[in-house]
C-alpha cells in the first residue's frame, strides 16, 4: 500500500513556501504541495495527486492558522494568478523569500553561509501600485469589452479593471481604453471563432516623467484603429499609441514582429539620475523602476573601478545597467539577443553621449567567445539572464575564461543555484543579496557576487 493515496485526508504541518508560493509540508518524508497555506499552519489536507517523490493536496480545514496570515487587499486574489502570497503580511513575505533563496542554495550547492555573506532582502516601503507596465488580455462579455488576468494554469480570464499592483494611472488608462474600444465597436479576438480584432492592451508608464505608451496588440489592421488611437491619445499622460499585429494564436509572445505608431512619439523617456532611456514599446525595462534603481546602485557599489575597468554585460536589454556604470568604467561591451532592445540601447547610448559602450546583438553563448577572440579581457562580467538561467555553453565559457568578478543577477533561485554549482569549479560566492522586485508574488530577484578562486 502506498504511503499516500488520492482522496486520502491527512494532517499536515506546513514547513516552507515553494517557488510558486504554495505551502509545503512533509508526510513520512514525502513533500506535499498545498495552495494557499503558509508556515507554520497545521491543515487537514485532501490528497489530489500522488507522484513518486511528491504529492499535491487541497486544504480542507485549518487546525491552526499562522499569525502572519491576513486578508488580501485585492478582491480578485483567490481567482487571479498574478499574486500568490498577498495573504501574508509584507514583512513576513520578505523573510519567507529570504528563506526560499537560502533553501535553493542548500539544495543545489555546497555553499556554507558561515563563510558567504547572505544579506537581508531589500524590500519596498510602499509595496503597492509598483508595477509600471501592464499587459492585459481582453475578452468580450455581455456588457462589453473587459480586461483581466488569467486564473492560474488556465485560459479563464478574471475580469480586472483595477489591479492594486499596477500604477494607479495605468489602471485609469486601461479603463478608458476599454471604454473607447467599446464605443468604436473594437471587439476582442475569440480564438474559438477566430473572429475579433483586439488581443492585448499593453500600457507602460515612465517612472521619471509619467509619460504613457499604449500598444494595442491586434489580429489584422482595421481603419477604425486610427480613430481609436487618436481618442486614446487624448487620455492624460498618453504620448504614444501603437499597434502590433499578432494573429498566431499559438505564439506565446504578446507582441507581433513590429510595432506601428499611429499617434504621438515612438518612445517614452525613462531615467535614473542624469541618465535617460528612450523606450520603444518592445524594449525591455524593469517593471518595478523604484526597485530597479536600488538594484543598479547596489551593483555599482560592489565594483571597484580602480581595477574593475573593463566590463561585459550579458542579457543587457535596453542597456540600463551598462549606462548606469558608464561614467566610472573604461570600456563596456553589452550583449542581448533582442533586435528591439539593442536598437533602443544604441539610441540611448547616443542620447546620453557615452563613447565607452559597445552593443552586440546575439546570444550570449555565441557573442562571448567572439569578444574573447578579439582580445577584450574583462575584469567584470555582469549577467541578468531570463528565468531559464545561463546555458551550458555560456557557463563553459565563463569557467574557461575566468574573470576576477562575476555579478549574477537572477530572477529564479532554482536555475541560479544550479548554475552556480557548475560555476563553483572556478568561482566562489562572496555575497548574496535578495531584492523584492515583485511584492505579493513568489518571485525573488537576487544579486550574487562571485569571485575567481
Amino acid at each position: 500500500m502506498q504511503l499516500l493515496e488520492k482522496d486520502q485526508e491527512i494532517l499536515l504541518t506546513i514547513k516552507r513556501l515553494g517557488i510558486n508560493g504554495e505551502g509545503i509540508g512533509y508526510y513520512k518524508r514525502k513533500a506535499v504541495f498545498v495552495e494557499g497555506v503558509i508556515p507554520p499552519e497545521e491543515v487537514i489536507v485532501k490528497i489530489t495527486d500522488v507522484k513518486k517523490t511528491y504529492a499535491h493536496g487541497i486544504a480542507q480545514r485549518f487546525k491552526t492558522k499562522a499569525k502572519e496570515r491576513i486578508k488580501p487587499f485585492c478582491k480578485h486574489f483567490e481567482e487571479c494568478g498574478g499574486c500568490q502570497i498577498q495573504h501574508i503580511r509584507y514583512p513576513e513575505q520578505l523573510l519567507l523569500k529570504e528563506e526560499m533563496l537560502r533553501q535553493a542554495y542548500d539544495r543545489y550547492t555546497s555553499i556554507d553561509f558561515k563563510k558567504t555573506k547572505f544579506n537581508s532582502i531589500v524590500g519596498m516601503n510602499h509595496p503597492r501600485y509598483y508595477r509600471y507596465k501592464s499587459q492585459m488580455p481582453v475578452r468580450n462579455t455581455e456588457t462589453g469589452l473587459t480586461t483581466g488576468l488569467y486564473k492560474p494554469e488556465s485560459n479563464d480570464l478574471v475580469d480586472i479593471l483595477e489591479c492594486p499592483v499596477h500604477s494607479e494611472q495605468i489602471n485609469k488608462v486601461n479603463q478608458k481604453i476599454v471604454q473607447i474600444c467599446d464605443e468604436n465597436k473594437v471587439y476582442a479576438f475569440d480564438p474559438e471563432t477566430m473572429k475579433g480584432l483586439l488581443r492585448y492592451i499593453v500600457v507602460r508608464q515612465s517612472y521619471l516623467s509619467d509619460e504613457i505608451q499604449v500598444t494595442l496588440v491586434i489580429t489584422i489592421f482595421n481603419k477604425v484603429l486610427h480613430k481609436v488611437a487618436k481618442e486614446v491619445g487624448k487620455i492624460s499622460d498618453v504620448v504614444s499609441v501603437g499597434i502590433s499585429k499578432n494573429y498566431d494564436v499559438k505564439n506565446v509572445e504578446i507582441f507581433g514582429e513590429d510595432v506601428e505608431i499611429l499617434y504621438g512619439k515612438e518612445f517614452i523617456t525613462e531615467g535614473i539620475g542624469d541618465i535617460r532611456f528612450d523606450l520603444k514599446p518592445k524594449a525591455f525595462y524593469q517593471l518595478n523602476p523604484a526597485q530597479a534603481h536600488k538594484l543598479y546602485k547596489f551593483v555599482k557599489s560592489k565594483l571597484d573601478f580602480k581595477k574593475d575597468k573593463h566590463i561585459i554585460e550579458g542579457y543587457c536589454g535596453a542597456g540600463a545597467i551598462s549606462m548606469f556604470l558608464a561614467d566610472k568604467a573604461e570600456k563596456i561591451i553589452a550583449i542581448d539577443s533582442s533586435k528591439e532592445s539593442i536598437k533602443s540601447a544604441v539610441h540611448n547610448k547616443e542620447v546620453n553621449g557615452f563613447s565607452n559602450i559597445s552593443f552586440a546583438k546575439g546570444k550570449m553563448n555565441k557573442v562571448l567567445p567572439v569578444v574573447y577572440n578579439k582580445g577584450f579581457k574583462p575584469d567584470v562580467i555582469i549577467v541578468d539572464p531570463p528565468r531559464s538561467g545561463l546555458d551550458d555553453k555560456t557557463i563553459k565559457n565563463l569557467n574557461k575564461n575566468v574573470v576576477d568578478k562575476l555579478v549574477y543577477i537572477s530572477c529564479n533561485p532554482s536555475t541560479l543555484t544550479k548554475n552556480i554549482n557548475k560555476l563553483s569549479k572556478k568561482y566562489y560566492v562572496e555575497s548574496v543579496t535578495p531584492f523584492d522586485m515583485f511584492p505579493h508574488t513568489s518571485h525573488i530577484e537576487s544579486v550574487n557576487i562571485l569571485k575567481a578562486k
